[in-house]
């Protein structure tokens, strides 16, 4: 009986001690940046990673880490293509926080987080066209209810998973790898993804998945009607919060390819040149408040489609902007001249959706051919079976 007590007590110390091991490490290596300690690691910083795995949870991280005094907001449009140490941001110390195939539910969340710890002089807040016109997710496939930005998770067990998980201890080791071969994570100690390759087959992606996901959202506006109350409610609390506390905001509509933008006029979509959304962008412009419209049909937004396996010069496909698209959008909002994008008032939504419609009407006479492609796409998930 004795030799088993002692082999329990060895047991259980071997089990303590490697809790206490993974413990530290964990803690030492913060590899999500949310367990801070006075032994973490400073040196590590530029090889942790943002992973999709864990993207809602590395970006609240990130968010707590840093003195930050200015933020920019949205899906993978901004964490793709908005650099946070471009010009505009001179003077302050700006961080990326976009969150992979988020909505405004999810932004809205992470503001708020950002706004509770941070002093902020600046905010660009992105939104993507259909946005504001689609109902919130019934459920969300990311790790958004195991981060800190999701205020029904269980705090005990989500804290304990950071220090003690094997999840995060998989990470750690990670992160230690990196380090080790001096590679450093996917995204800058600022939140901006270092690299975003042209996919192998462009063409091929856009008439399959990202047709897909654009009959999708064609259909929801549909359903949806207009702008849904619950988003409308969550942007007006970001803009409450910018202006009572004084912070310059940035609203800006996102930049899309031209196919995208054709989409709900092939299927006969109820908003076809997405009216409902600018309306309700446009009128929070005002004090403190600038509204930009880069959604439109200039030459940019009308690049011919790249012919066999070539990629695009401004757009990663119909949906993301390169960064150098990305800065083209940063130089305008910063006041340098140019004719891509537009800043939005209440009284010019109307003329600017005639102006956006004529130049897509020259575009598909132009480009009949990739016109065309589009509809030939669509019609692989609209037509009936």
């Amino acid at each position: 009986m004795k030799a088993l007590q002692r082999q329990m007590k060895f047991l259980l110390g071997v089990v303590a001690g490697l809790v206490v091991i993974g413990f530290l490490l964990n803690t030492w290596v913060n590899p999500w940046r949310v367990t801070p300690m006075p032994w973490s690691s400073a040196k590590l910083d530029e090889f942790r990673t943002i992973d999709n795995a864990w993207n809602r949870t590395a970006k609240a991280g990130l968010l707590r880490s840093g003195d930050w005094d200015a933020a920019i907001f949205g899906s993978s449009r901004v964490d793709i293509a908005f650099d946070p140490e471009h010009p505009l941001f001179d003077g302050m110390r700006c961080v990326n926080l976009g969150l992979n195939a988020a909505n405004l539910v999810e932004n809205q969340r992470i503001f708020d987080e950002f706004m509770k710890v941070s002093k902020p002089r600046l905010v660009v807040f992105a939104i993507d066209p259909g946005d504001l016109t689609t109902e919130p997710w019934k459920s969300n496939p990311t790790d958004f209810s195991l981060s800190p930005l999701d205020p029904s998770a269980a705090p005990v067990e989500r804290e304990c998973r950071y220090r003690f998980g094997v999840s995060t201890l998989k990470a750690s080791i990670e992160t230690l790898g990196r380090a080790f071969r001096k590679e450093p994570g996917s995204h800058t100690v600022r939140g901006f993804r270092r690299e975003s390759p042209f996919p192998e087959d462009t063409r091929g992606l856009i008439s399959g998945l990202y047709s897909a996901t654009t009959v999708r959202l064609v259909r929801d506006r549909d359903r949806c009607g207009g702008v849904d109350m619950e988003k409308r409610r969550l942007l007006e609390d970001v803009v409450r919060q910018c202006r009572e506390r004084g912070v310059s905001l940035v609203l800006l509509l996102t930049p899309n390819h031209a196919l995208f933008q054709a989409s709900p006029g092939v299927m006969g979509g109820s908003d076809p040149y997405f009216a409902w959304d600018r309306e309700e962008l446009a009128r929070h412009a005002g004090p403190g408040v600038e509204v930009w419209d880069f959604l439109d049909g200039h030459e940019i937004s009308t690049e011919a489609m790249p012919e066999g396996q070539g990629h695009f010069e401004w757009w990663i496909d119909t949906f993301h902007a390169t960064p150098r698209l990305g800065s083209l959008v940063l130089d305008r909002i910063a006041g340098r001249p140019g004719d891509f994008g537009v800043k939005l008032q209440p009284s010019g939504v109307a003329e600017r959706v005639r102006e956006v419609e004529r130049e897509l009407s020259a575009w598909r006479e132009a480009r009949a051919a990739d016109h065309r492609f589009l509809e030939e796409a669509l019609l692989r998930y609209t037509a009936e079976r």
